[in-house]
C-alpha cells in the first residue's frame, strides 16, 4: 500500500498470463519460477473494483481482495467472475494471509477507516462463514503487510509510520483466531516497511526512504526468533507488495508501474515494460479453479480500477 501522507490510492485488480499451463487446482502455489512471464498477454477486465489493496490466492483455490471499501471473496460464474463483500458494515482492509485454514486480514479499527489495526480471522474450511474481529493492534500508525509462519505472523508498519517497525503476533497453537501477543520485532527506522513474505527462514521486506529510493531487504529470522541483520540485497524505486515464486520474488514497482522478478540474492530475472500498471499494490499467483492456467495478479491504487487477467 502507498500512502504520500493523507492521501489513498485507487485501485485495480490485473492477473498477468503465465507461460505454461499446470492443469493442477494447487499448482499455483508451487508454480515454478521459470514458467510465469511478467511481459505476456493482453488485458482483460473481470470485475470492477476500485480501491483494492491486497489480494491472497489461498491452498485450496479461494481469492480474496482488500481494499478501501471492504474485504471481497471473488467467484467465478461459467466465463464471468463477480466480487462479494464480506464485511456488512462496509470496512476498509489491507494486509491478507492465511495459516492452518484460517484467513487473516487487516481491517478498519477504531481509528477509522485507513486505520488497519482490527485483526480480522475467518475459517477457509467452511464457505459460510465471515471475517470475524479478533485483535486490535496496538502501538501501530499504519498496519500494512502481513504474513504467516510457523512462528506466528509478521506486520509492517509503514509506510507512513511515527515509528517503522515489524510487528510479531504470537497465535494460540490450538486456536488459530486467538492472539496471545504483540511485540515489536524489529525497528527499521529510518526505512518505511511495506510489503512482505516469507520463504526458508527469513522474511522478505519492501521498504522506501524518503529521497533515497527503495530496498527489497531481507531479515533472517534467527533459530531464538530474533531477526537477523537487515540485508538490502535488489535497490528500486518506490515498491510495494511482493510474492514468493518458487526460490524467487515477483515484486511490484509502484513507482514505474510495473512487475520485476530477482532470485533470492536480489539478481534481476526478467521484469514488465513500464507503466502497464497504474501504481501496482500487490501481486500473487493463482491457477485452477478460477482460471484455467497458472496467472499472475495484480492489485493496483490511486489512479486504477477493476479486475483485469491478460489472456
Amino acid at each position: 500500500m502507498k500512502y504520500f501522507l493523507p492521501v489513498i490510492i485507487a485501485v485495480s485488480y490485473v492477473a498477468l498470463s503465465a507461460c505454461k499451463d499446470s492443469g493442477s487446482p494447487y499448482a499455483a502455489s508451487r508454480t515454478a519460477a521459470q514458467d510465469i512471464c511478467l511481459d505476456c498477454g493482453t488485458p482483460r477486465q473481470l470485475v470492477n473494483l476500485p480501491q483494492l489493496e491486497n489480494s491472497l490466492f489461498t491452498s485450496i483455490g479461494r481469492l480474496f481482495v482488500s481494499g478501501q471499501s471492504n474485504l471481497y471473496e471473488i467467484h467465478r460464474d461459467g466465463q464471468e467472475y463477480r466480487a462479494d463483500a464480506l464485511l456488512p458494515d462496509g470496512s476498509g482492509c489491507s494486509g491478507l494471509t492465511e495459516d492452518k485454514g484460517t484467513l487473516y486480514a487487516l481491517c478498519s479499527g477504531s481509528g477509522g477507516p485507513t486505520d488497519f489495526s482490527g485483526l480480522y480471522t475467518m475459517s477457509l474450511d467452511d464457505p459460510l462463514a465471515t471475517p470475524e474481529f479478533s485483535f486490535a493492534l496496538t502501538g501501530m500508525t499504519l498496519p500494512n503487510g502481513i504474513v504467516a509462519t510457523a512462528s506466528g505472523l509478521y506486520v509492517t508498519d509503514g509506510p507512513v509510520a511515527v515509528e517503522p517497525k515489524i510487528v510479531h503476533l504470537t497465535i494460540d497453537p490450538t486456536d488459530p483466531t486467538l492472539v496471545l501477543s504483540q511485540s515489536t520485532w524489529l525497528a527499521t527506522l529510518p526505512d518505511f516497511p511495506n510489503g512482505i513474505a516469507h520463504t526458508g527462514t527469513s522474511l522478505y521486506v519492501t521498504h522506501y526512504r524518503p529521497g533515497f529510493g527503495g530496498q527489497v531487504t531481507r531479515v533472517a529470522i534467527n533459530s531464538d526468533g530474533s531477526p537477523g541483520i537487515p540485508e538490502n540485497i535488489a535497490p528500486r524505486g518506490i515498491m510495494d507488495d511482493l510474492t514468493v515464486v518458487g526460490d524467487t520474488l515477483v515484486v511490484t514497482d509502484w513507482q514505474n508501474g510495473s512487475l520485476f522478478q530477482v532470485d533470492l540474492g536480489g539478481n534481476l530475472l526478467q521484469e514488465s515494460a513500464n507503466n502497464i500498471f497504474a501504481q501496482p499494490s500487490s501481486v500473487i499467483i493463482a491457477g485452477p479453479p478460477l482460471f484455467d492456467q497458472v496467472a499472475i495478479l495484480v492489485t493496483e491504487r490511486y489512479t486504477g480500477d477493476g479486475l483485469w487477467i491478460l489472456d
